[in-house]
């Protein structure tokens, strides 16, 4: 059985002789590992932009732009 190292030894070498050397530079480059922490990067912007539209729409409710459905009831507190 062939190792998953030898397939992608093989098709990097069959990329490199259909695109060319330079165009296979180009192309390896578009795979850079990156930098940074995406999942806690993302939270950070879900935080940011979850706050954002609620307070948006807490400015359209203010503004009387936002009504309630029509099928709405308020309940009571407490």
């Amino acid at each position: 059985m062939t190792t998953l190292n030898e397939i992608n030894l093989k098709a990097r070498q069959v990329l490199r002789s259909a695109l060319g050397a330079a165009d296979y530079a180009r192309y390896q480059q578009q795979f850079s590992a990156g930098s940074g922490d995406y999942t806690a990067e993302r939270h950070t912007n879900e935080e940011r932009d979850t706050d954002a539209i609620a307070a948006h729409v807490k400015d359209l409710k203010t503004a009387g732009l936002l009504p309630p459905p029509p099928s709405a009831q308020v309940l009571p507190i407490g």
